[in-house]
């Protein structure tokens, strides 16, 4: 019994320094300044509905933003209003996104502001008019661009 519980001792403590220095690696990463979402796949949105990391060698430039993606051509999986929240920007704001705070919204991956003062997804969920949300976001989102 007590070689059992040395084993599994011994295991949670490999386990354990293998993830601070993955996570120590990783850290040390620097990101490209033109990453977009935080170098998480816009993917995932839509075939997983989760939020997960892309990979460098899957990367793709779209409006001089740079994309990590999970697999080779899926630019259309790319965010609808880019680093903007749609709810910000249906009521004439642009705010910074949370890339894993988020909805699919007729084929389309809506990223959304998430901090400890509001969370954005909850205030479009809250919408009686999903719709007139969409189309305010996307004829704002023209109209601050220029």
């Amino acid at each position: 019994m007590n070689i059992l519980i040395h084993n599994i001792k011994s295991f949670c403590n490999f386990l354990l320094i293998t993830m601070v220095s993955c996570s120590t690696l990783w850290a040390n990463v620097e990101l490209p300044h033109s990453l977009a979402i935080q170098g998480y796949s816009p993917v995932f949105y839509f075939e997983k509905d989760k939020v997960a990391m892309g990979l460098p060698q899957f990367s793709t430039k779209y409006k001089g933003k740079l994309y990590w993606l999970t697999s080779a051509d899926q630019a259309q999986y790319l965010p609808k209003f880019e680093a903007f929240c749609p709810y910000a920007l249906a009521l004439g704001r642009k705010v910074a996104i949370d890339p894993t705070n988020f909805k699919i919204v007729a084929g389309q991956l809506l990223l959304f502001h998430r901090s400890n003062e509001l969370d954005s997804l909850k205030g479009w969920n809250h919408s009686d008019n999903e719709e007139e949300l969409l189309r305010r976001a996307k004829n704002n989102y023209l109209s601050l661009n220029f």
